[in-house]
């Protein structure tokens, strides 16, 4: 059997009611399939409990996986306030699924955890091809979480996903594993089997000025830059002082000109969001910034960064060999959906474009992402990171 693919979707008010739309639309789809996983990618609205009973009323012996978000993305665009719902059934693809917790514990062992977890769920002599994690993207270290993974499953394999959000509230994300709902956690989805995969991961920002170097950091803050408050890298080009970077939301600023770390070999730079500053001048980032990292301010346009979304699809159809997809998700960064405000179809148009238009395409708004890049998407080397699109492609 080919793999099939339903996609639902569902605006109702009542929790339970979107729910079990969203999942009655995507069974009708496959046609009498019997579905082997059912994806959710939800808006933070919903009553989640009563959301996940709704299509679990409809579909209970499934495995279930999802999480929720800052918007909603399919084929015919991006969308808010919504549930998806995607229906798989296939026989040559197969989906394991699996759980770690306290992250803001132990990201690194969370890591092990969900990948321990779906490697024992895996059948023996399968292919395994990828992993994805959809994480809490409030809770703990996602460079750790990917350190874990890589621990069970190896560093040259391949990660994707992206980080759970609650649309731009910054309050509390949600992870939907089974017929339950958690925080702090990742969810995680190993597929193999006989199928093709493609990744593709880009943002088409492009770097301002000479490169600082992080003189002193902890984890995700940077402290120092050539010896200085860290700040000062925006005082340098916005001549701004630190005392108005904190009175004015840095996040926002960040949206257009955010942190760019060089990685060797790549010929894009690893991107940071610049969340907060605190009194003494450090930026707080949305990922890990390691000390003795290259920095510089970065600028794009929504121009460069329908470039770099058609350029992440072409990467990933290539991954294929020339087979068909059957699945693309998208992993896009709120920071990019606010980037493009009402131009933010065209981006997911330009996706499609690359995949065809009766391809299924389902995705979310993220509070980070997860992807190899161009250099390293055949040793399977995985980066955090920040305002990227990532398609992961699935063909048969």
């Amino acid at each position: 059997m080919a793999i099939k693919v339903g996609v639902g979707k569902s605006k109702e008010i009542d929790s339970f009611g979107a729910g079990s739309l969203a999942a009655k639309s995507a069974i009708i789809q496959l046609e009498a399939a019997v579905p082997n996983i059912v994806f959710v990618f939800a808006s933070s609205r919903f009553d989640h409990q009563q959301l996940i009973r709704g299509i679990k009323s409809i579909v209970p012996d499934c495995p279930l996986v999802g999480c929720s978000t800052a918007g909603e993305i399919t084929s015919d665009g991006p969308d808010k306030k919504s549930v998806v719902v995607m229906a798989i059934a296939s026989n040559s693809l197969h989906a394991a699924v699996g759980l770690g917790k306290n992250l803001s514990k132990d990201s690194r062992r969370a890591g092990q955890e969900v990948a321990h977890d779906v490697v024992v769920k895996t059948r023996q002599g399968l292919a395994r091809h990828a992993f994805m994690m959809l994480s809490d993207g409030l809770s703990g270290n996602g460079v750790d979480i990917i350190r874990g993974v890589q621990e069970v499953l190896g560093t040259s394999f391949p990660i994707v996903g992206g980080s759970a959000a609650d649309d731009f509230l910054f309050s509390n994300t949600f992870q939907y594993y089974d017929q339950s709902v958690y925080q702090d956690s990742v969810c995680g989805i190993l597929f193999s089997g006989d199928i093709s995969i493609g990744i593709g991961a880009r943002h088409g920002w492009y770097p301002l000025g000479k490169p600082r170097i992080v003189t002193a950091a902890d984890h995700n803050i940077i402290k120092q830059l050539d010896g200085k408050p860290a700040a000062r890298i925006y005082e340098d080009y916005f001549g701004k002082r630190v005392a108005d970077l904190q009175n004015e939301p840095m996040a926002r600023m960040s949206v257009m000109y955010p942190l760019g770390m060089s990685i060797p070999e790549e010929e894009e730079c690893i991107i940071r969001n610049a969340m907060k500053v605190d009194a003494d001048g450090a930026l707080i980032c949305a990922g890990e910034v390691p000390k003795g990292s290259e920095i510089r301010v970065m600028m794009g346009s929504k121009e460069t960064a329908l470039k770099a979304a058609q350029k992440a699809a072409e990467i990933a159809l290539g991954g294929l060999r020339r087979k068909k997809a059957s699945i693309v998700f998208v992993f896009d960064s709120v920071s990019r959906e606010r980037l493009f405000g009402l131009k933010a179809k065209e981006e997911i148009e330009v996706v499609q474009k690359i995949f065809g238009p009766d391809t299924p395409i389902v995705g979310f708004y993220t509070y980070g992402e997860q992807a190899p890049l161009g250099a390293t998407i055949n040793l399977g080397q995985t980066f955090f990171h920040n305002e990227t699109i990532v398609v992961f492609a699935i063909g048969e």
